[in-house]
């Protein structure tokens, strides 16, 4: 499971990550976005991340991470884009 640590290891390092994202129908998009958290649930590992091509939190399941790379750039600790932010969002929906 090197995908996981990757995204854990981004997690950690307030990281950057460029996905190669594939949809449930197999769309691709290319995805820049802060990873928040990483859960397991529904028998799946999902990244709940902020991100910068929508401009809004999003959930990512990691099997549908075509590829990803840890960019140098590191993501602000921003209000507004914070763990407990991320959950009040997921509450909300």
């Amino acid at each position: 499971m090197a995908r996981l640590e990757a995204v854990r290891t981004a997690i950690g390092e307030r990281r950057v990550l460029r996905l190669d994202y594939r949809d449930a129908q197999g769309r691709g998009s290319e995805r820049q976005v802060w990873p928040i958290a990483l859960y397991f649930w529904g028998g799946t590992w999902t990244l709940g991340a902020w991100c910068e091509t929508r401009d809004n939190w999003r959930n990512f399941r990691v099997d549908r991470i075509a590829a990803l790379a840890a960019l140098e750039r590191r993501y602000p600790d921003q209000a507004g884009r914070r763990l407990a932010d991320y959950l009040r969002a997921m509450q909300a929906s």
